[in-house]
């Protein structure tokens, strides 16, 4: 890599040609050592505590290594780290660098969504180059439609937990979503519902929604899907005021069932450190009374309103209909969906749901590529030299949609 290292007592820089100098900040370096003493061999995780590297860490000096990796000696302790060049690379903290390490989400409306991410669930459980294809089309848009399912009662659940690890609610494992008299939610009745996210009013909310569909004989009831990133962009862009009030006042969701009394606070946008899009909460029908100062009411319905008009614009809903057997995955934060209304009076409609937590997604993407890339042979970590540790160190069904 030609790098060009030099050092202070605080810092290590690496410049490299045609790129722009970066500085690793000493404490960063030296909580990153991955040596025997300082981490576990087997999973990774830290064997000391903050509090057990010296208070005045510095770096004494840094020199070069054969192969061309970084060694540093810590002061006071003369603790020994050594990280490749590669390491340092992909590591490396410039404002470009972290941007370029950032997955970025494909945007997506009705002119290009109909080129969704779709997975044959045959195929995904015997190839796992199959699975990883569709997660990683999935993460990217926010959502997949699995097909070849079977089309069987508790298949969601099957799918849920491949996929990660269902989360159990008051509302069960799994819930049945069709047309019921007297319903505690407008989801179990025959009427269309707008696009929404589910369950705001939870803490933290479902990060993944399945549905799975058994019937689907009634006419209508076709899915509606809204990317609530795209539709977040296009009000950051019309009216970026109403975009930054609506990351900044939290609002009340709420929930009231026999069983169950939910309310959280948070925020219709969520903006990560670079202010780039993470979530969008939107749901309607259990958006509660806004707590707010009086005088940013009015600014907030109106933020509100604008966001509700983007997001019912019939230029970004993708309208599909499930058959018997498809189940589609969406991001709860990010997929924003609904249905038209059907009659079922001529002909069933039933699906069967699940929330997966996000990171189960996340995680299962990870195991994959990782297991893949061991057939590879593909597999790269740092060096560090032992050192001492300090003797101070302590050693089924329920009813609920929306």
């Amino acid at each position: 890599m030609n790098a060009k290292i030099s050092h202070q007592a605080t810092s290590l820089r690496v410049e490299r040609p045609g790129r722009a100098a970066t500085d690793f900040p000493a404490i960063w370096l030296r909580d990153n050592c991955r040596c025997a003493a300082c981490r576990h061999p087997g999973n990774g995780q830290r064997l000391y505590e903050i509090t057990d590297l010296p208070p005045s860490l510095s770096i004494q000096d840094v020199a070069r290594e054969s192969d061309g990796s970084v060694r540093i000696v810590w002061a006071p302790d003369g603790h020994v780290t050594v990280f490749s060049e590669l390491w340092l690379n992909d590591h490396d903290l410039s404002s470009e660098a972290r941007k370029s390490r950032k997955k970025k989400p494909t945007l997506w409306n009705k002119s290009n969504g109909n080129a969704k991410p779709v997975g044959d669930w045959r195929q995904m459980v015997a190839d796992p180059a199959a699975e990883l294809a569709f997660l990683d089309a999935y993460h990217a848009h926010g959502f997949g439609l699995i097909r070849h399912s079977p089309a069987v009662p508790e298949t969601v659940l099957a799918i849920g937990n491949h996929l990660g690890f269902v989360r159990v609610t008051n509302y069960g494992a799994l819930f049945d979503v069709i047309s019921l008299p007297n319903p505690n939610n407008l989801a179990f009745t025959p009427i269309g519902l707008g696009v929404h996210s589910d369950n705001p009013y939870r803490d933290p909310t479902p990060g993944v929604q399945l549905l799975h569909c058994l019937e689907s004989d009634a006419p209508g009831g076709d899915t509606l899907l809204v990317d609530g990133f795209n539709a977040a962009t296009i009000l950051r862009q019309e009216d970026p005021a109403a975009f930054d009030l609506l990351t900044r006042m939290t609002v009340n969701f709420r929930f009231r069932a026999d069983n169950a009394e939910l309310n959280a606070r948070q925020t219709l946008i969520s903006v990560d450190e670079d202010d780039d899009i993470v979530g969008v909460h939107f749901n309607n029908r259990s958006l509660d009374w806004l707590d707010a100062p009086a005088e940013m009411v009015e600014p907030w319905f109106a933020a509100y309103r604008k966001l509700a008009d983007i997001l019912h614009r019939p230029d970004g809903e993708l309208v599909f209909r499930l058959a018997p057997g498809d189940c589609v995955v969406m991001q709860n934060d990010r997929a924003l969906h609904g249905r038209t209304a059907f009659d079922p009076s001529r002909g069933r409609r039933h699906l069967q749901g699940c929330y997966v937590d996000k990171d189960g997604l996340d995680s299962r993407a990870r195991v994959l590529r990782r297991r893949l890339n061991e057939k590879k042979g593909v597999a790269a970590w740092t060096r560090c030299a032992p050192f001492a540790r300090p003797s101070t160190s302590a050693g089924r069904t329920a009813m609920a949609k929306g």
